[in-house]
């Protein structure tokens, strides 16, 4: 009986390769890693102009007692015309660098709340272990309608890069 020549090679090959493949994936040692993913952000707020217009000035400093956790805040009625700056304090407790970005959104269904509260979003970088504070001067449009219960929402969003 005669074997052909072409069947013995690819049989011989087919053995080859599933031998290669086994002795490919033999595991000496393995282990797992087991970990927790924290909050790396710690952010505060503080209102200037609470009492009147803003008349302008820095944040204060990090250590200030003014700071306040990001709780609901009703700052009472705002004239049309009138500002008030927004200091943002983001405390990064990692060892690197996010970017984020602080924003405030309308989230009354009026076009007149809309139109009163207009502000862009500050996309900026805090380094690891350390603080960065930033402001934004909300101006509330002199043009702008009388409506009641605006509600607006500010946020901190971490990894947020300006496009």
């Amino acid at each position: 009986m005669k074997m052909n020549k072409k069947y013995i090679a690819f049989v011989a090959m087919a053995m080859f390769a599933i031998t290669f493949v086994v002795a490919a994936t033999y595991v000496v040692n393995s282990f797992t890693i087991t970990t927790d993913v924290y909050e790396p952000f710690e952010v505060q707020y503080v209102i200037m102009g609470d009492g009147g217009n803003y008349e302008g000035g820095n944040c204060p400093a990090g250590d200030d007692a003014s700071w306040q956790n990001g709780t609901d805040v009703d700052v009472g009625g705002l004239y049309a015309g009138e500002s008030r700056k927004v200091c943002t304090k983001v405390v990064n407790l990692g060892e690197g660098s996010i970017d984020y970005s602080v924003s405030s959104e309308v989230l009354t269904d009026s076009n007149a709340c809309r139109e009163a509260f207009n502000s862009e979003p500050i996309y900026t970088t805090v380094n690891g272990e350390s603080t960065k504070i930033v402001g934004s001067v909300l101006n509330i449009d002199d043009g702008a309608t009388p409506k009641a219960d605006c509600e607006i929402s500010l946020s901190v969003t971490r990894g947020a890069t300006a496009e």
